[in-house]
């Protein structure tokens, strides 16, 4: 599910982290562009998103950028997940936090957008 989980992180931060950019990352102007693409994919998208935010602000975003994202660029072995899933090339590549921080970040959302996502990914996985 990181293909979902990892464009929704840095869309509610709005961009990839200066310290943790490679030369594939996508720019801020290309995170904004992209979330076209996400809400015509999942009708909740900007509302998760705008949830997510939220949660960030008050979780502090220093404290989550250290807490939750890579430590460092990573090299062209690296996990990354594309900003679009399956355009790349396009959109560029996404620092990949690991699966724990994922799920971690994904618990500070209230429990019914949490179903909300992982239930709209069932769907649209299982067609």
């Amino acid at each position: 599910q990181s293909w979902c989980f990892v464009p929704l992180i840095y869309s509610a931060l709005g961009q990839v982290p200066a310290r943790i950019c490679r030369e594939d990352t996508p720019s801020p102007k290309m995170v904004d562009e992209a979330q076209a693409c996400w809400r015509q994919l999942f009708s909740h998208w900007e509302e998760w998103r705008l949830q997510l935010v939220q949660a960030i602000k008050v979780y502090g975003q220093d404290r989550f950028e250290r807490d939750f994202l890579p430590t460092k660029p990573g090299n062209a072995k690296s996990w990354t997940t594309s900003l679009v899933y399956g355009d790349p090339k396009t959109w560029g590549r996404l620092p990949h936090p690991q699966g724990r921080c994922q799920d971690r970040v994904l618990a500070l959302l209230p429990c019914d957008t949490q179903n909300q996502i992982f239930a709209s990914i069932v769907a649209l996985t299982s067609s």
